[in-house]
């Protein structure tokens, strides 16, 4: 697919930075079982429609920006993959859900 590099360094992100941690390790557990339980849908309708293949390339885009920052990050306890980790995660919530949320609060008012 067109996002064959990124995944391939979401890959490698897991591989060798998140799975490197007890913390990493639990949060992949969890997140794979809800990951899992929606994506063959996803990957289903994506294929059925090149319009929604589109829309979810252009909304997964700044979580993988996110992601990268593991790349540059030099992670060598549980303290630091969970501050890390902790601070991604809020970069994701404020970018899909606070800005948008403040934008449509904004408009309303």
């Amino acid at each position: 697919s067109e996002l064959a590099p990124q995944v391939q360094q979401l890959r490698e992100i897991r591989d060798n930075t998140i799975l490197s941690t007890e913390s990493g390790i639990a949060f992949m557990s969890g997140f794979n079982q809800f990951y899992y339980s929606f994506s063959p849908t996803i990957a289903d309708l994506e294929r059925e429609n090149p319009v929604f293949k589109e829309f979810v390339k252009i909304s997964i885009t700044p979580m993988l920006s996110t992601l990268s920052i593991l790349n540059y990050a030099d992670i060598n306890s549980e303290t630091e993959m969970l501050s890390f980790g902790i601070g991604i995660i809020l970069m994701n919530v404020g970018m899909y859900f606070a800005a948008p949320a403040i934008i449509i609060y904004k408009i309303r008012k």
